[in-house]
């Protein structure tokens, strides 16, 4: 089961867009910053709740999510760079060769990521519950 990381915040506004929540930091965020007021506002998309502003909710987040985006930003690019070092000149290519296309390579790659975002963005990240 994927590890939650949740976090306590107030419903600032509502509109069409979504739910704009205000977070307090952790007490050890806080303490890292030197100052406990500094509130985080994240935008989230409007789930079914029925949410009224003031409302007091918890902002939950799949740690799962996280590693995914480490896998995505900086793995597999490393990965496709290192293997396309190591493959591209048993094809006869120049040293200088080898490292455009490994470097174009990661170019496509980061273009199509870029390209394919809405779909990483229709998953949902975060989750809103409710607090009795």
């Amino acid at each position: 089961m994927p590890q939650r990381i949740s976090h306590t915040g107030i419903v600032e506004n509502i509109d069409e867009h979504g739910v704009l929540v205000r977070i307090k930091p952790s007490a050890e965020q806080a303490s890292a910053s030197g100052t406990d007021s500094n509130f985080d506002f994240v935008q989230l998309p409007l789930w079914l709740h029925q949410l009224t502003v003031g409302e007091q909710v918890n902002v939950v987040v799949r740690q799962a999510f996280g590693k995914r985006a480490f896998m995505l930003v900086y793995l597999l690019p490393v990965v496709l760079l290192i293997a396309s070092l190591l493959l591209l000149p048993f094809a006869g290519l120049s040293d200088g060769v080898v490292g455009l296309l490994s470097l174009g390579f990661l170019a496509l790659y980061y273009a199509a990521l870029y390209v394919g975002r809405h779909k990483l963005d229709r998953e949902p990240r975060y989750s809103i519950e409710k607090i009795r």
